[in-house]
Order: C-alpha cells, then structure tokens, then sequence
C-alpha cells in the first residue's frame, strides 16, 4: 500500500523560484546574491557568472536567467 503522505508531497511544489542577481561568486561553491528588495544572501552554487541574473530554488542556484525588464504591479 503506498504511503499517503508520500502521495500528497508530490503534488506539493519543490520550492519558490526567484529571480536574483549575483554579486560574488566565491571559492568555496557559493555565490553572494541580490534579491530584488535589495537584500543579499548567500546560496549554494557558482555556475552563474557576476553581474549576471540568475534562478535560485531551496538556496541553491538552479541556472541563469534572461536579462528582461522587471516590473512591479500592485493590486
């Protein structure tokens, strides 16, 4: 029989993606990024150059992400 809570986690997404920034790239795997508010944090990583924007998912970063425009809508 499966495992009910095994079931439910899968329909449970991995985690928020989220757009940064990367400001340093470090020598011990990790990458110094911006978040759009300005703030930084460190998250596993270093496969995005600096300067560069960037995908990062559970404090990793998952990719580069395309240089667009960001904008800000309030409801």
């Amino acid at each position: 029989m499966p495992n009910p809570w095994k079931s439910f986690s899968k329909l449970l997404a991995p985690g928020a993606r989220t757009i940064v920034t990367v400001q340093t790239v470090n020598s011990d795997g990790t990458s110094v990024v911006e978040l759009r508010s300005g703030d930084t944090i460190r998250v596993r990583g270093d496969s995005v150059a600096a300067t560069e924007k960037a995908i990062i998912q559970n404090g990793e970063i998952k990719g580069k992400a395309p240089d667009l425009p960001e904008q800000t809508v309030e409801v």
